[in-house]
């Protein structure tokens, strides 16, 4: 049985899922069986054994393929358009912006041209160099940000990040603590109702669960975290990925595809995502928190 949960200090756990993780790249699964427990307090779940250096470009070389910079941007470029759509340009010009997990800096390079300052949190230390480069004021954790900066940040990101951490909580409390009064934070995670999870309980189980994830978050208990860590308001909302011939070739292959490998029907297409989010079942989930 697990210690009390970092989260919410709750020493009752139930076995959620038993059996082998992915390990990097897809197809690459552990050789022993692991055990997901889920918290009866906050409702978090919680793999046992996680373990890696984020400082060190291990992290990096298991999920990316390699590391260093120019890696980075070739694997993670092409995801900010979303996040800035997602966010919106108006709430960017002149702002404080601060990029918790901000790898090599892809979407603080974007949105730096209109905000005021951008904050780079990023422990693997390999990165900072091309993050000064890039105009970013870069400390390793939210604790080594100095007061200078604390309640002066008017937005704060946290993509996939949360789901890695040792102590989720305080995460959050240090991207509490850099906000303004009023200012926002956009937080994302991998969605633990992901329909595929449902309909696929084993096969897509052993590729969601990862060596590299600690937690897993549905929407009640990523909003429980929020408000434990001080957050005035958490308003979760999801949003999907893939299409339906991801989806599809999942079902029958079990395996992922990527996008548009088989033809669908356009209405069916057009349908598919918005009906995932809306029901609360599409691969990723979202949050803002106001401070």
């Amino acid at each position: 049985m697990p210690n009390p949960c970092s989260i919410c200090s709750s020493d009752q756990w139930s076995p959620h899922y038993r059996g082998p993780i992915r390990v990097g790249k897809f197809g690459s699964l552990s050789r022993e069986p692991h055990t997901i427990w889920r918290c009866g307090g906050c409702g978090a779940d919680w793999l046992e054994g996680a373990t890696l250096d984020y400082e060190s470009d291990d992290y990096r070389q298991l999920v990316d393929g390699a590391a260093g910079v120019e890696t980075f941007h070739r694997t993670h470029d092409g995801e900010q358009a979303h996040k800035l759509e997602l966010l919106g340009t108006g709430s960017l010009r002149g702002k404080v912006v601060a990029d918790f997990g901000a790898g090599g800096g892809s979407f603080l390079d974007l949105v730096g041209g209109m905000a005021r300052a951008t904050l780079a949190i990023e422990p693997t230390a390999s990165f900072h160099p091309a993050l000064r480069a890039g105009g970013h004021v870069v400390f390793p954790y939210g604790s080594d940000v100095p007061a200078e900066w604390r309640g002066q940040v008017d937005l704060a990101v946290c993509f996939s990040v949360v789901e890695h951490v040792e102590h989720p909580l305080q995460l959050f409390q240090e991207i509490r603590a850099l906000l303004k009064p009023g200012g926002r934070a956009l937080v994302s995670t991998p969605n633990r109702d992901d329909w595929l999870l449902q309909l696929l309980p084993q096969d897509y189980a052993s590729f969601f669960y990862r060596q590299v994830h600690r937690w897993y978050f549905d929407a009640p208990s990523l909003a429980a975290l929020a408000r434990r860590a001080g957050f005035k308001d958490a308003r979760p909302f999801h949003a999907h990925r893939f299409d339906v011939s991801n989806f599809l070739l999942w079902l029958r292959d079990r395996r992922p595809s990527g996008l548009g490998k088989v033809d669908v029907p356009p209405a069916l297409q057009a349908a598919f995502a918005p009906a995932l989010e809306q029901s609360g079942r599409a691969d990723y989930l979202y949050a803002w928190l106001e401070a």
